[in-house]
């Protein structure tokens, strides 16, 4: 019986190991439709159009108001989904250390994607329940269904 127990054990540890599971894109990745947006206390439904925010998977954010991509060719994105709450950065020129950069948190529930970015130059939102004299601004969307 012992030798049994040894060749299982001398068996499991010499098996291969199991491969790292395929890294996750960001939940974020995929087409959104604006759906409102706001300050704290203040969130009302987005009265301007179409406005399509797009999050690649290399890393770009691209915008879309009724078809038209608007200007900024170097939009970039970085999140982090090992923080609790999830971060995303958004930054209006890769290319330039100097391009201003909003640091915010995020949270995905079924189809709706909600954003809690902090005003320019103000540190990041730690939670979603923010004081309402904060520079930050809040964004909805929708996943945007295929056509």
């Amino acid at each position: 019986m012992n030798a049994t127990l040894l060749l299982g054990l001398s068996l499991a540890l010499g098996a291969p190991a199991l491969k790292d599971p395929p890294k996750k894109e960001p939940a974020i990745v995929g087409e959104w439709v604006m759906i409102s947006t706001g300050t704290a206390g203040n969130v009302r439904p987005y009265p301007g159009g179409e406005l399509i925010y797009e999050f690649t998977a290399d890393g770009k954010w691209l915008i879309r108001r009724t078809g038209k991509e608007l200007a900024a060719p170097n939009r970039g994105y970085k999140a982090d989904t090992k923080v609790n709450p999830p971060s995303v950065d958004l930054i209006t020129d890769t290319t330039r250390s100097d391009q201003t950069r909003r640091e915010g948190i995020y949270k995905v529930e079924g189809d709706t994607l909600t954003m809690y970015l902090a005003g320019v130059k103000q540190p990041r939102p730690a939670s979603f329940e923010a004081a309402a004299e904060a520079p930050n601004i809040i964004y909805v969307l929708k996943r945007k269904k295929a056509d």
